[in-house]
């Protein structure tokens, strides 16, 4: 019956942050404070001397960059820009923050997760300032400064956690076990996190005042580009890294490229895309541990 809580609370998440996106939006300047804290525990477990690049990392990285130009290609071509670059920003968006915390749920290799996460945040802000100005007509575009707001977020939502980890595993090494003892208290302050992702993006699209006629077609295409990302890296992970490679593939830092629509992309439907991917990835999650405790059970 627990299994089957955990999985429904994460949808619940949404349902509430929804229902009361007034009230919870305002807490959104807390969430890179409660996501450091989550990453805090996990890393504690990892293994430094595990955090290398392999093959694999190399495959993941290259197909998040075919899944995010492929889409935008295919919609440019039908004759629908403003979906094209929606669901770019959708496909090209990096390894989200809190991968790691889910693969960990998961009970797959944090170490391999992690070190796609830090990867793909390097390869984002060295390529996409490069693919904007193909992508989309923008003025007055600056590399540097998307370099910049990249670096700065790995810099204070990863670099932080990462060097509580490591002295507390200097000062007290049996908090090696942390990660599957508190399994339950990262779940739990990832479904508060849910909740205020909801209501923030509840707000926001609210705020834009569009016809949801006009946002079905991005809503639909970051559906689709959602579910090809975790069933191709599912598919290339193979029986050693499946969930991890569909992870890092399907679970997407959104946020960078919601913050990269909003300023320097005028068209709003350009937000719709990665403010709804939110939604899907975490009903994926949802779903995966619905279905990890499932083949537990079994056992």
């Amino acid at each position: 019956m627990k299994r089957h809580i955990r999985s429904i609370s994460m949808i619940l998440a949404f349902l509430v942050g929804g229902l009361f996106h007034k009230h919870l939006s305002p807490l959104g300047a807390w969430l890179p404070v409660s996501v450091a804290l989550m990453l805090s525990i996990t890393f504690t477990g990892i293994e430094v001397s595990r955090l290398k690049p392999q093959r694999m990392h190399l495959w993941v990285l290259l197909g998040i960059q075919l899944i995010g130009m492929g889409f935008w290609g295919i919609t440019r071509l039908a004759g629908f820009p403003v979906l094209a670059e929606s669901l770019f920003f959708c496909g090209i968006a990096p390894v989200a923050i809190a991968a790691p915390v889910i693969v960990n749920l998961l009970k797959g290799d944090v170490e391999f997760t992690t070190t796609a996460l830090v990867l793909s945040q390097i390869v984002f802000a060295l390529v996409t300032p490069l693919l904007m100005p193909l992508v989309v007509q923008v003025e007055g575009f600056c590399y540097s400064e998307l370099a910049l707001e990249v670096a700065l977020q790995l810099g204070t939502v990863l670099g932080i956690p990462a060097l509580v980890a490591i002295i507390l595993r200097v000062l007290y090494p049996p908090c090696k076990v942390w990660p599957s003892r508190l399994k339950d208290v990262s779940l739990g302050i990832w479904i508060m996190n849910l909740t205020i992702i909801a209501g923030v993006g509840t707000q926001r699209v609210l705020e834009m005042d569009i016809c949801w006629w006009d946002m079905l077609p991005m809503v639909l295409g970051s559906l689709v580009v959602c579910v090809t990302g975790f069933v191709s890296g599912y598919k290339l992970g193979g029986r050693g890294l499946k969930r991890e490679c569909s992870q890092c593939m399907g679970q997407k830092n959104t946020i960078l490229t919601l913050y990269i629509a909003s300023q320097w992309y005028v068209h709003p439907l350009a937000y719709i895309g990665p403010a709804f991917y939110v939604f899907f990835h975490n009903i994926a999650n949802a779903l995966q541990i619905a279905l990890a405790n499932r083949e537990k059970s079994r056992l």
